[in-house]
């Protein structure tokens, strides 16, 4: 007998939209080119830059050069 993997799954969520209660399996985009199809695609282009803003205002990394060999 072969067992198939279990299926991953993303919490369903309640979102309103128009006045009307939705419930979505996959309420947000996977990828960034997912986020850009969206009809709310500017929501998502704010949303990820103030994250990335508050990234870089919490200094939560450090650029480093890249390796000898590849393009910076």
């Amino acid at each position: 007998m072969v067992e198939t993997p279990p299926q991953l799954r993303r919490s369903a969520r309640l979102r309103e939209l128009h006045g009307e209660l939705l419930l979505l399996d996959n309420d947000e985009p996977a990828i960034y080119a997912e986020a850009m199809m969206d009809p709310y695609f500017e929501k998502w282009q704010s949303a990820m830059r103030s994250k990335i803003d508050s990234m870089r205002d919490n200094q939560v990394w450090n650029l480093v050069d890249p390796p000898d060999g590849l393009d910076p």
